[in-house]
């Protein structure tokens, strides 16, 4: 994946994301698990096609990912939900994780961390 291609889908994947945790929470559809798992998967799946094109700018999705859920979480209450530290926290956890997958699809891929 071009890092042309992986911004384009991190960009429809924050977007996404910033509509499922900004609408009233009356509204969501039933999903199976918890809060906090949905959490955890929306930001692996956010950071890893950036991690997989451009690997060596590891902080850098950390920083933007963790910036983005503070966001988030501080606009809820505006929209009738609640901004919870736990779900930075689960943020935080999906984006490593997420990160870690994308240096992972990366090697077996057989490109290098190095490869731009």
């Amino acid at each position: 994946m071009t890092p042309f291609c992986a911004r384009r889908v991190t960009v429809a994947l924050a977007a996404r994301i910033g509509l499922a945790t900004l609408i009233p929470a009356q509204q969501l559809p039933d999903a199976p698990g918890t809060d906090k798992l949905h959490h955890v998967i929306a930001f692996a799946v956010l950071v890893l096609p950036m991690r997989f094109a451009k690997p060596h700018q590891f902080w850098k999705y950390v920083v933007y990912g963790i910036m983005f859920g503070i966001f988030i979480e501080l606009a809820q209450p505006f929209v009738n939900r609640s901004g919870e530290v736990g779900d930075v926290l689960a943020d935080g956890i999906g984006i490593i994780l997420g990160c870690a997958l994308g240096v992972g699809l990366r090697k077996l891929s057989g490109k290098s961390i190095l490869d731009h």
